[in-house]
């Protein structure tokens, strides 16, 4: 992929990321994870673009890679902080840029930061969908970022909200999410665009802890039986099943008799007509000897 620095930085910025007002007149940009490692890689990306960049160990949890923006080389960044933030009662408040545009270096790293895959327990037909956090922002810039989805990227996502109350008094307080449709290959799709596999320098490093165990960048991302639910839901796959199904010499009816399913199902897969529900297309793979990953690299070809 081919990154861009202001993709990177709004990327950040649509996640954890922040501006901060260090001293009158300077601003400077910081990003943080529990992983030093993490951390580590942001700051060899930005200094690859000739960023001065340092890590600050923030606590006991948290480290952070940031940089001045007011003294790097980059004008275009001197603009982050009036179109990222605006003035409150009595803080800066973050906000979504009206001009902001959606690349898929800008997706992977709002999908670092603030994304996960959510998988069903105990479920294996249901297809994993992704989630994107927009806590910070308001119901009209999370509409504006589907929208943004949508338009630049040929993602579609929908608004999930959820009420939570806080505070001594329990104020009530209002969040919103971007969760993918999954019926219409966009898990697949987002994943194309940001990579099919963990960034490798990042993939052990940590991201957090749930119920004793650690959790690590490398599980945003799926694993073999999540492409299987995945792929399931992909149209383009028929072209690429049926080529194998003449290569075994097999007909539509032969391979429908072996699989359990009659043979139009067959046929309107091969079409793009229709989907494999996940059980059936698993055991259309057996039958055909195919491999996720194999049909994953015809796929992104």
């Amino acid at each position: 992929m081919d990154m861009k620095l202001k993709d990177i930085i709004e990327g950040c910025l649509l996640g954890d990321g922040c501006i901060e007002n260090k001293v009158d007149k300077y601003f400077y940009f910081k990003v943080s994870a529990r992983d030093e490692k993490f951390v580590e890689w942001i700051k060899q990306l930005l200094e690859n673009f000739n960023i001065h960049c340092w890590i600050s160990h923030e606590n006991k949890k948290l480290y952070s890679a940031g940089f001045y923006i007011n003294t790097c080389s980059y004008n275009e960044l001197l603009l982050l902080e009036r179109k990222w933030y605006k003035k409150g009662e009595k803080r800066r408040i973050k906000i979504v840029p009206s001009d902001l545009k959606l690349t898929p270096t800008t997706l992977l790293f709002w999908y670092l930061g603030d994304g996960s895959l959510i998988r069903r327990k105990d479920d294996t037909a249901r297809v994993p969908h992704i989630s994107l956090a927009t806590n910070s922002f308001s119901k009209e810039e999370v509409e504006f970022l589907k929208n943004r989805l949508k338009e630049d990227l040929g993602l579609n996502f929908y608004i999930v909200s959820n009420t939570t109350s806080t505070g001594f008094r329990k104020t009530i307080k209002t969040e919103y999410t971007l969760r993918s449709k999954v019926q219409d290959g966009t898990p697949f799709k987002f994943f194309k665009l940001i990579g099919l596999e963990c960034p490798k320098e990042i993939a052990n490093c940590i991201t957090g802890s749930k119920g004793g165990s650690l959790h690590y960048f490398k599980d945003k991302w799926p694993n073999e039986e999540d492409w299987v639910r995945i792929l399931s839901n992909v149209k383009e796959i028929g072209p690429i099943l049926r080529k194998r199904r003449l290569e075994l010499n097999l007909s539509q009816n032969q391979l429908g008799k072996i699989v359990g399913i009659r043979r139009e199902n067959v046929r309107d897969v091969e079409l793009m007509k229709r989907n494999f529900c996940a059980a059936n297309f698993r055991k259309i793979l057996n039958a055909l000897n195919l491999n996720v990953f194999d049909l994953l690299k015809s796929l992104a070809s």
